[in-house]
C-alpha cells in the first residue's frame, strides 16, 4: 500500500522574540506625501555606494512608478469613456486614445516636481536615497484634454464634460 508522511513547516517564533521586534517607519510614509485631490505622488528610493548614482536610481524608480500609474489611469479613463460613445466608434476611439496615452504619460513626466528628498547612509557606507515626486492632477487632465483636441478622430467623439467627470472620478480612486 501507499503511506502518507505528514510534516509541518511551522516556524514558531517565541513570543519574547516577537515582542523585541519593532515597526520600521519608512521615509515619506506620512499623509502629506500621499496622493491627494490635487496631486498624484510617488515615493521611491535607490541604493548605491555613490550618492549621485543612488539619487539617479531613486529618480528612475520614481518616474517608472509614476509612468505606470499615469498609464493605468489613462487606460481606465479610456475604457470608461468609450462605454459612453457609439459602438461603431468606440474601438477607434480606444485605440486612438491609447496611442495618445503614451504621449500624455511622457508629457506628464516632464511636468514632475520633486517634492522632497532624504539621504540616508547605511552602516555599510551605502547611500539609500528616498524621493517623493508629484504631478498635479490638473495638469494631467489638461494634457489629456489637449491631446484629445489635437487628434481629429478623438475630437469628433469627445464629450469633454463627460470625459472630465470620468477622469476626475478615476483620479479620486488613486490611493490617498
Amino acid at each position: 500500500g501507499s503511506g502518507f508522511i505528514l510534516s509541518s513547516c511551522s516556524s514558531a517564533v517565541p513570543l519574547s522574540k516577537v515582542q523585541e521586534s519593532k515597526e520600521v517607519k519608512l521615509p515619506f510614509s506620512e499623509k502629506e506625501y500621499k496622493s491627494n485631490a490635487e496631486y498624484l505622488r510617488v515615493v521611491a528610493h535607490g541604493e548605491s555606494a555613490s550618492s549621485t548614482l543612488a539619487e539617479k536610481i531613486a529618480m528612475q524608480n520614481a518616474q517608472t512608478n509614476m509612468a505606470t500609474r499615469i498609464s493605468s489611469l489613462v487606460k481606465n479613463v479610456t475604457e470608461d469613456y468609450s462605454k459612453n460613445i457609439s459602438d461603431a466608434n468606440s474601438n477607434e476611439f480606444t485605440s486612438s486614445f491609447e496611442t495618445q496615452g503614451r504621449v500624455i504619460t511622457n508629457e506628464s513626466l516632464s511636468m514632475v516636481n520633486v517634492l522632497d528628498k532624504k539621504v540616508l547612509l547605511k552602516s555599510n557606507n551605502i547611500y539609500d536615497i528616498w524621493v517623493v515626486i508629484e504631478v498635479s492632477k490638473k495638469s494631467l487632465l489638461e494634457g489629456a484634454t489637449k491631446s484629445m483636441s489635437n487628434n481629429k478622430k478623438l475630437q469628433l467623439e469627445a464629450d469633454k464634460i463627460r470625459f472630465r467627470e470620468i477622469f476626475e472620478s478615476e483620479m479620486n480612486k488613486i490611493d490617498r
